[in-house]
This record gives structure tokens, C-alpha cells and sequence, in this order.
């Protein structure tokens, strides 16, 4: 599909995340947003009409059979992401799906398939990447700021609100499980990020709160086959919200602090470089970043319309999802 000026581009899903890329998409110079489309109809409407030209509908198969879209973001409840995505793209369109893609790695190597074979884009949204901390974070690292990779420590997490056990990230049948596939997804992706292809994954899931049939807390240790290590948890008790991504090498350490919005209002990377005597502090340079989280959706989208545009696949893609699910499912598999 050639891609001349800017790209019609249809949002399936109008709930909270849903909204996030509208202003996303909205913002953006390289999309026009055509269709909006929700199961219930009076939210795509309610984000469309916000929208120039812009179309809501309530059935996401009619977004399909459009030959004028080109690319389609896709942000619904778990369950469904990988079958919409699939037909989307068998029609020869480029899609942006929300993480972690799937309730599988097996749904996501049905996608990354019918892409392949369509030619067309898959890109699955492990949106921390383009948060500002973690991409200098990245650049540093790179360029061996801290030296050799020996461990990461992350914790992510908040504690709900009213009713939390109602919504339907606690439903596991419209999520695939608890938090470890709702935050934890983004530290493990994070994780291989920097350490590579892993090795080994262990973990403990657990229900310690929330009235529900899948975890509230996870624990999960991997190990990389160059050696390096990871500790995540995630949580959905940790009452003060948490966001804090630690990298640690033979030189110093790299770490993420806050998310923005609840994670502390605010987001900094610290980098700090060890003492030769090692008796003496580390030096320490702090970097203040912007903490506003919806920017990382633009930086994404950003990423999305140059790998169209340069024929190349987006990072993160299909097979991060597929590597990342492949993690979820050897902890689950321990329980």
C-alpha cells in the first residue's frame, strides 16, 4: 500500500486507553483520524465528534473492509486485540496494537504471520520505550555509560481504586490474567530491552487483596543468556504508587524514577557513575524528563509512521510481544 500525505488511520476502541490515543492521533501530523469504533457506540461517537470528519461505528470488522484506512490502532480489553489485529492486517493494513497484543504467544505468532505474509506493519505498543527516561537511559547504556550489564531491579505498581475488582483487567477472561500481564508486560519487555534474549524465567503469582481469580502481585526473575539478571514485581497493592527501573553495570548505574500522572507526578533518570575505591560515593547526574505519559503514545505513533514509510519493521513489534508472552506463560505455568 503506497502511503501518500497523511495516513487515514481508524481507532478501534474508546475506552480509557482508547482515549489516550485520541488525543494522540489527534495531535499527531502524519494521521487523519477517520473512524472511531467502539461495541458501544455512544463512546465512539463521544470521541469522534471531537474529530474532523470523523466516523464512529460499533462493529471493528467494517473498518476491515474500508479500502480508504490505511493503519489501524487497536486498543481494546486483552481478549480481543490479536483476533482484531489479525483480521486488520489480512486486509492489507498496517496496525499499531496495544501491549502486550494478546493472551498468548501463540495468538502473536498467528499475527506476526499473516503481516509477514501480507507485507504489512505490526507494532505492538510497549509505549515505556519512548518514555524520555528510559530512552536516555537506552543511549547511555549503548554508549557503555555504565560498562558491562550485571543486574535489573524494577518495581511497578498502584493500588486500584474503588471497585477495582470489577473492572475487567481483573476478569480473566477479557484479560488472560492479573497484573502480571496488565504491568508486568512492560518491565519484562524493559527488561530485554537492555539484557537480551532470556534464558530462564521463574516467578510467584499471587492474590493477596482484590476479590478475583488472577494475581494482584507478581514476581518474576529472569536471567539472559549473556548472564545478566532481572527482579520485577508488579502490583496492584503497593497503596503509594510506584514506578522505578534500576539497571546496574560494571562502571555504575542507570535509574528510572516515576512515571509521571500517579507515579509520583514526575519522571528522572539518575546516572551514577562508581568510585574506583569504591569507599566514595558514586558521582551522580540527574536528568529531569517530561512526565507527561501520553507523549510516549505520540513518540510511538512517531516510530509507526517511519517504519511504514522506510519499509522496515517497527520496534517494538510482534516478536517482542511473542518473547514477552512467552515469559507470562512460564510464570503461570509455575503456579
Amino acid at each position: 500500500m503506497a502511503i501518500t500525505g497523511k495516513i487515514k488511520i481508524a481507532l478501534v476502541g474508546a475506552g480509557g486507553m482508547g482515549r489516550r490515543w485520541f488525543g494522540a492521533i489527534a495531535k499527531s501530523k502524519s494521521f487523519g483520524l477517520a473512524i472511531v469504533v467502539d461495541a458501544n457506540l455512544g463512546k465512539a461517537a463521544a470521541l469522534a465528534q471531537r474529530a474532523k470528519d470523523c466516523e464512529a461505528l460499533s462493529n471493528w470488522r467494517l473498518v476491515a473492509a474500508r479500502p480508504d484506512i490505511q493503519a489501524v490502532v487497536v486498543a481494546t480489553p486483552h481478549k480481543f486485540l490479536a483476533a482484531i489485529s489479525e483480521t486488520i492486517l489480512k486486509s492489507g493494513k498496517h496496525v499499531l496494537c496495544e501491549k502486550p497484543g494478546g493472551v498468548s504467544s501463540r495468538e502473536i505468532k498467528r499475527v506476526m504471520k499473516v503481516a509477514e505474509n501480507r507485507k504489512v506493519n505490526y507494532m505492538v505498543s510497549f509505549n515505556h520505550r519512548f518514555h524520555p527516561s528510559f530512552a536516555l537511559a537506552r543511549k547511555l547504556f549503548n554508549e557503555g555509560k555504565i560498562g558491562k550489564l550485571l543486574f535489573i531491579r524494577a518495581r511497578y505498581g498502584f493500588g486500584g481504586r474503588i471497585g477495582y475488582d470489577k473492572e475487567w483487567r481483573l476478569n480473566k477472561k477479557l484479560s488472560g490474567g492479573g497484573e502480571l500481564i496488565d504491568q508486568g508486560v512492560h518491565m519484562i519487555d524493559a527488561a530485554r530491552w537492555f539484557l537480551g534474549d532470556i534464558k530462564e524465567a521463574k516467578g510467584f503469582c499471587a492474590n493477596l487483596f482484590w476479590k478475583s481469580k488472577v494475581e494482584d502481585n507478581a514476581f518474576v526473575l529472569l536471567k539472559s543468556k549473556s548472564g545478566g539478571l532481572a527482579s520485577i514485581h508488579a502490583s496492584w497493592t503497593n497503596w503509594k504508587a510506584i514506578h522505578n527501573f534500576e539497571i546496574y553495570g560494571s562502571k555504575g548505574y542507570l535509574i528510572i524514577d516515576g512515571l509521571g500522572r500517579k507515579y509520583g507526578g514526575g519522571e528522572k533518570l539518575i546516572w551514577g557513575t562508581r568510585s574506583d575505591n569504591f569507599a566514595d560515593l558514586p558521582k551522580e547526574e540527574v536528568f529531569d524528563c517530561d512526565p507527561n505519559a501520553d507523549a510516549s503514545l505520540a513518540r510511538a505513533l512517531d516510530e509507526f509512521v517511519s517504519a511504514i514509510k522506510e519499509k522496515r519493521k517497527p520496534s517494538p513489534n510482534g516478536k517482542d510481544a511473542y518473547e514477552v508472552l512467552k515469559i507470562v506463560e512460564k510464570v503461570y505455568d509455575q503456579k
